[in-house]
């Protein structure tokens, strides 16, 4: 199990596949946790390591994710996008260096695995909720249906994904497509209406 707590990034998409394609479930924290929250969230599913940002507006997330670790005795690393981290946060920029590996063997993958795990706030404290391969496509499946999107459909997100509605409505119709997926950071409705005037949309 890998934490993950990053916003509606290239980079989040990128971590979400690769802690997939390692083998491993991701465990997508909301952006907006801090400390106690994630604490009293991942406490329940014992993460092996955490993935994150340098930065998210005023939050250094680098360093929140290492006092996180300080305190969860199953976190061995920290991993981050950014530079100027802190002691113990181990940079992952040099991925975009890399060359990119040829993998001959494909992963086999049963449908009712758990893919990613998510969180759902309940009136009786946080719960983790375990998402199958099979309830993830069917997810997916429900936007490319309503939106009668085709294959190399062009997808707009504002939406991280760090949450089952932000896999559900953007990621996974851009898997299940094939297409090309846009990412926006929601600062204002000005700037996102800028970006869907500039370019041919067929979901948003």
């Amino acid at each position: 199990m890998i934490g993950l707590q990053l916003p509606n990034i290239a980079e989040a998409t990128l971590a979400i596949l690769g802690v997939l394609r390692a083998g491993m479930i991701p465990a997508l924290i909301p952006l907006l946790w801090r400390k106690a929250d994630a604490i009293a969230a991942l406490s329940g599913i014992s993460p092996k390591a955490l993935i994150v940002c340098r930065r998210l507006g005023e939050t250094d997330h680098a360093q929140l994710a290492a006092e996180i670790a300080a305190e969860m005795f199953s976190i061995r690393h920290v991993f981050a996008f950014g530079t100027g981290l802190p002691d113990g946060v181990t940079p992952l920029d040099d991925v975009f260096a890399a060359e990119a590996a040829a993998f001959d063997d494909p992963l086999d993958i049963a449908p009712d695995n758990i893919a990613v795990v998510t969180f759902d706030v309940t009136p009786s404290g946080t719960l983790a909720c375990a998402r199958s391969h099979r309830a993830l496509v069917a997810c997916g499946r429900g936007p490319v249906l309503e939106a009668d999107l085709r294959d190399d459909a062009a997808i707009l997100s504002p939406y991280a994904p760090a949450s089952l509605a932000g896999l559900a409505l953007a990621t996974l119709p851009w898997l299940l497509t094939g297409g090309t997926l846009h990412l926006h950071q929601p600062f204002d409705g000005e700037s996102l209406a800028a970006q869907v005037a500039g370019q041919s949309f067929d979901l948003i």
